[in-house]
């Protein structure tokens, strides 16, 4: 038996991308971005450094572990699993294939000159490594008939639905005829909450890269759109990354329409889980998200440092970063659609 890391790159993976993504196929655990398509994503169409580690027995796959390369003068020279995701991480078939896959890991990001690795598990590392547990997803059993779950809701959240299609709101799904909608409303709600928002790009290449596996959705009235979402699924789940509407809207309640829909859609599309997302426990949107049902799946963010360097995880939501929060909040749209993906691109 002569079982071997191969750290690839976007052409380097040329040839054994199918064993790998037919590995990754079968694990229970898998998201979009295992997939080696993503980290091509990333490299062709985004401009980031990718390295795809896989553990081979001769033409078998044992584990795999996608790893984007992010360099930023805010947030630090570091390796992420994996970029633009809430998820990442290995998979593999056993704790000695994680082993294998987490010392060739450090071993590059020596190599390459990172000061630190972060893993976006959902199953925690059995490893004594700094962990943060400040999010948590909400996911939702999905049923294969939307009446079903429907009827499962409580009354106050289908009467929501009800007031915005009795106010005139209409929900409608495609791609990238609705982007402009989308990215108009996901720029100005970032810069709401103060955040840097990320490049356009960046939805145009998830859409463009992976059609058979993503939806824009758009609630409008009159025309105007009112709240919109990007959502993609796969291995039997539901994600929706990025959601907004307007806020000076919310008593047509827009947003309950918005996921009603995509709910809908999801169940139609044969998928188990709806994942809702990321929030904090307890937040706004955690009361939002709990309201259709969902229940909390912890994640777990855990990171590798080289020794001697800071072992604080980059992390936005640093009390540090609240000054200039507000500030962001004061900024024209215009600029914050500039200077938000240029920042952002750091933290992916």
């Amino acid at each position: 038996m002569s079982i071997r890391v191969d750290a690839m790159n976007v052409e380097t993976v040329k040839g054994v991308e199918d064993r790998c993504d037919a590995f990754v196929r079968r694990q229970p655990d898998a998201k979009l971005c295992h997939l080696t398509a993503w980290s091509e994503m990333l490299t062709r169409k985004l401009g980031y450094e990718c390295h795809y580690l896989a553990l081979r027995d001769g033409e078998e796959v044992h584990g795999i572990l996608p790893l984007t390369h992010v360099r930023s003068r805010l947030f630090g020279n570091r390796l992420i699993s994996h970029g633009f995701s809430n998820y990442g991480g290995p998979l593999v078939r056993d704790e000695t294939a994680l082993q294998n896959l987490f010392e060739r890991a450090v071993a590059l990001a020596e190599e390459v000159g990172c000061a630190s690795i972060e893993f976006r598990n959902t199953r925690a590392m059995p490893y004594e490594l700094p962990e943060r547990e400040h999010k948590i997803s909400m996911h939702l059993r999905l049923d294969r008939d939307p009446e079903t779950l429907w009827k499962g809701f409580d009354a106050k959240v289908r009467n929501q639905v009800r007031k915005a299609e009795k106010s005139g709101l209409q929900a409608l799904d495609g791609q990238r005829e609705f982007l402009d909608d989308f990215y108009h409303l996901y720029s100005l709600r970032m810069r709401e909450l103060g955040t840097p928002c990320y490049s356009r790009r960046v939805m145009e290449a998830i859409l463009d890269s992976f059609p058979d596996n993503t939806r824009v959705f758009v609630v409008r009235q009159d025309g105007k759109a009112l709240g919109a979402a990007l959502i993609f699924w796969f291995n039997g789940l539901v994600e929706i990354p990025w959601a907004s509407t307007l806020t000076e809207y919310n008593r047509l309640c827009p947003n309950n329409l918005l996921y009603w829909s995509i709910l809908r859609h999801s169940c139609l599309v044969g998928a188990d889980w709806f994942d809702f997302g990321r929030c904090t426990e307890g937040g706004g949107t955690y009361q939002f998200k709990k309201q259709w049902g969902s229940q909390p799946v912890p994640l777990h963010y855990q990171y590798w440092f080289r020794p001697g360097s800071d072992t604080t995880p980059a992390n936005p939501d640093d009390p540090r970063y609240r000054r200039k929060i507000e500030l962001w909040k004061k900024l024209p749209l215009w600029l914050t659609r500039w200077a938000g993906p240029i920042i952002s691109r750091g933290l992916c």
